[in-house]
């Protein structure tokens, strides 16, 4: 089968890839670049290579589309199911990375001046705004720090679950109101983006922590940026925002980092190796 692999992924997958099928490798640049594929059977791509109505128009033979990443935003579901282009992708192989980043934010904001008498983690009220693999593992890890944990989830629960992780789920508004640090953990879609606005803001806390490691969109920046220049926040960390954002909000406790929480060396590894061992095993004639 001819393949298409679009940057760079984990060498074990990369490999895996060549020993089991017609290898081809471009970068992301070249692939914007390339007006046809017209033999490529399988491209192999991660979160930052668009592959929507336009670059699918490229790929008049494509079946399999692996996305070696979580996030699916930056592929066109409904034109790969209308054409019956197969998607191999494993959502949470990145969680336990995106948790340790969270905390890292989190405890890194607390710690905003050693000078003065810093926030502790202990009796504070933690909102989630996501409950699901990685929002349950930020709960898993914030276990022995005392702390109040409350979520929000459109999906409901298990209950065993929650009292394992010691969560109580409450609506929006209540999870927006109680939070002195609120973390998002939902996916990009679109009912996700911009859903925290000027109104999810005035619903908050004065003084409290905002971090947010899913996806930019999902919090309208505008909006953001006044209630930073207004002060309601404590601490901001971002481990997404548009590079205008970051220009703007360069002083007091923010906290920016370059998109890079499921970057753990462990999480890269399974990212790539479990979709494309599933690609493998599909083309050797295993169901999907």
């Amino acid at each position: 089968m001819n393949t298409l692999l679009v940057g760079e992924i984990h060498l074990s997958a990369e490999e895996l890839l060549g020993k089991n099928t017609q290898l081809l490798k471009i970068t992301n640049e070249q692939f914007l670049q390339t007006k046809s594929f017209p033999d490529v059977q399988a491209v192999v791509l991660r979160t930052f290579t668009p592959l929507k109505t336009a670059e699918l128009q490229k790929f008049p033979e494509l079946r399999y589309v692996v996305a070696c990443s979580v996030g699916t935003d930056n592929l066109d579901l409904g034109a790969l199911k209308q054409r019956n282009i197969q998607l191999v992708h494993c959502p949470g192989t990145n969680a336990n990375s995106v948790a340790e980043h969270t905390l890292y934010l989190m405890l890194s904001l607390l710690r905003e001046d050693a000078q003065k008498p810093y926030a502790e983690l202990k009796n504070k009220t933690v909102g989630l705004i996501g409950f699901g693999a990685i929002g349950k593992l930020v709960a898993k890890k914030l276990q022995g720090f005392q702390a109040r944990l409350i979520a929000f989830d459109v999906i409901e629960q298990d209950p065993k679950v929650l009292t394992e992780l010691g969560v109580e789920m409450k609506d929006y508004d209540t999870v927006l109101r109680e939070a002195d640090l609120l973390t998002i953990h939902v996916p990009l879609n679109r009912h996700t983006e911009k859903m925290i606005t000027s109104t999810s803001f005035e619903r908050m806390k004065w003084n409290c922590f905002l971090i947010n490691t899913s996806r930019a969109e999902v919090v309208h920046e505008e909006d953001l940026l006044q209630e930073y220049r207004d002060g309601r926040f404590r601490g901001i960390a971002l481990d997404v925002c548009s590079p205008q954002l970051k220009e703007k909000m360069n002083k007091g406790n923010v906290l920016i980092t370059d998109h890079c929480a499921a970057q753990g060396e462990d999480s890269f590894r399974e990212q790539c190796i479990k979709p494309v061992e599933e690609f493998v095993r599909i083309m050797n004639g295993g169901s999907h």
